[in-house]
């Protein structure tokens, strides 16, 4: 399983594009950088960038869904919307699908955010407001969140 850390501003071009971080394409330690991924919408207005092996346990989990409820079908058909497989080009660009660009709101720049298991892009304004900046605030939610850990 990729390791994708780290939080980087890049710029979008006019087709969409936008660079995986050098230090993003090359996890775990190897010397070939990943040059496949799977983009999807992510939750709370991002899009999620799996790495093509790593992609399979969601695709297994989104397959294991029953077609019988109607939330499970909602789930899967809205989740899918603009996914598709991407390929990073020689100058390490990925080019976002115009539905997936407007679900996140993206214009001229992508935050790209290291979340262990997936890359997220998000627009810079709504990851700023996504993160807990007091640090009161944020020693509340670890506690909530991991408990005696």
């Amino acid at each position: 399983m990729a390791t994708f850390l780290g939080t980087e501003t890049y710029s979008i071009d006019d087709k969409n594009r936008v660079v995986v971080p050098a230090a993003m394409r090359h996890v775990g330690g190897t010397k070939k950088p990943l040059e496949k991924f799977v983009m999807m919408r992510g939750l709370d207005g991002c899009v999620w960038l799996y790495a093509q092996e790593d992609w399979k346990r969601l695709e297994e989990l989104l397959q294991r869904l029953s077609t019988g409820p109607k939330d499970h079908r909602a789930f899967a058909r809205t989740a899918l919307v603009g996914a598709s497989k991407v390929t990073v080009d020689k100058q390490g660009r990925i080019t976002i699908s115009p539905s997936l660009m407007g679900h996140a709101g993206l214009g001229k720049e992508a935050v790209l955010h290291g979340q262990v298991g997936r890359i997220e892009l998000w627009a810079p304004a709504r990851f700023q407001s996504g993160l807990v900046t007091e640090a009161a605030d944020y020693d509340a939610l670890a506690e909530k969140v991991l408990g005696g850990e």
